[in-house]
């Protein structure tokens, strides 16, 4: 059975939050115990025991703070800005593992005491709040905003973009095999006029928004905002496979078909888009001094922005080469309609290409 793309999405997302807390909690341990032998004292216990609930204490911070992520504060705070998504993601992170916190340690003190009589919630909550309490509104207000941080930029330039940066993986430029998609919006030059700048930056920027999710859940990095239109990319392997940079396509197209009644009332129009893919070998390497950037160079890019050109004139909404398409595994294209739309001679480039158009099969009329 296959796993839905969101639901993986947001397991991911909860497993790094997670072990954000859990990574915190034993450098907080850490801290304790050099301070310990820097002052012969034993502030936390060496048994293993300690160690676990430790542990556990940090998988359920992270657990807790990432179902919240989740399913509210992400949802609420999405149209905010950089700052006040991170000030607001890092204040409601400390509230929800300081309540966390709060609970557990109050639980596990009733468990331990319950049945010798002395518990007393009055006492435990004195003490809770005079002890470390300071200490950890501190820690988990530098913890917090260390993991928004990360997430923020991570999803500003992209998950993939931002490891591969950080691993240096194109410092040194090689060839990758790769989708490329060139997704444009349509009649965008009689929209800007009919919009004005301002209202048609707006329409791009919920359109944008908009996409973002598909192009994450199919596993596609955005390479590069052109304009009206955007460059998605994937490795050989996940954009072929289960057909997901076409289905990633159509789910673009369901998301803005979802939000057709928003975009009417704002805009008095409902966004069309057409897409170009290709598939093949291109150099991939990083450019630039002061704004270092990675960059796709060959062929393979130029033939793909050439084929969106053709959905114009081919009326089509996509349109794929010949290359592509033989590279899909066979059982999943039996799910799709593809027809053929002629041997064309691209702009630039000598030979003629092939290219078809694809749809799901039960939108074939």
């Amino acid at each position: 059975m296959r796993i839905a793309p969101n639901i993986v999405r947001n397991l991911k997302n909860a497993g790094w939050i997670i072990i954000g807390f859990m990574a915190a909690i034993y450098i907080y341990l850490l801290f304790f115990r050099v301070l310990g032998y820097a002052y012969h004292e034993l502030y936390y216990s060496h048994h293993v025991l300690h160690l676990f609930r430790l542990t556990l204490i940090g998988f359920i911070l992270g657990l807790v703070v990432a179902v919240a992520d989740i399913l509210f504060l992400s949802k609420v705070t999405i149209d905010f800005n950089f700052p006040v998504r991170l000030v607001t993601g890092t204040i409601s992170y400390v509230v929800i593992s300081l309540l966390v916190l709060l609970f557990f340690v109050i639980c596990e003190e009733y468990l331990l005491l319950i049945h010798a009589g002395g518990f007393s919630l009055e006492s435990r909550l004195e003490r809770f709040f005079s002890g470390e309490f300071p200490v950890l509104v501190l820690y988990l207000t530098v913890v917090s905003f260390v993991i928004n941080v990360f997430r923020l930029i991570i999803q500003r330039v992209g998950e993939k973009n931002f490891w591969n940066a950080v691993s240096g993986r194109y410092h040194i430029p090689h060839e990758e095999e790769r989708v490329i998609m060139f997704l444009d919006l349509r009649a965008s030059v009689y929209l800007a006029q009919k919009l004005g700048d301002r209202l048609y930056h707006e329409l791009l920027y919920d359109i944008f928004n908009d996409i973002t999710e598909p192009i994450s859940i199919y596993g596609g990095e955005v390479y590069q905002y052109l304009g009206d239109g955007v460059v998605i990319t994937w490795d050989m392997q996940s954009g072929t496979r289960q057909l997901n940079c076409i289905r990633c396509f159509y789910d673009i197209l369901k998301r803005i078909d979802q939000h057709a009644g928003r975009y009417t009332e704002r805009y008095q129009h409902i966004p069309k888009l057409k897409a170009g893919l290709h598939a093949g070998s291109l150099i991939a390497g990083e450019v630039g001094e002061e704004k270092r950037e990675i960059v796709f160079h060959g062929d393979t890019v130029n033939t793909a922005s050439r084929i969106q050109d053709q959905c114009v004139w081919l009326n089509e909404q996509i349109l794929l080469s010949e290359e592509l398409l033989f590279r899909f595994p066979v059982r999943q294209l039996k799910s799709f309609y593809t027809r053929f739309k002629g041997d064309i001679t691209l702009k630039g480039r000598k030979n003629r290409i092939s290219v078809y158009t694809i749809r799901e099969a039960d939108k074939e009329n």
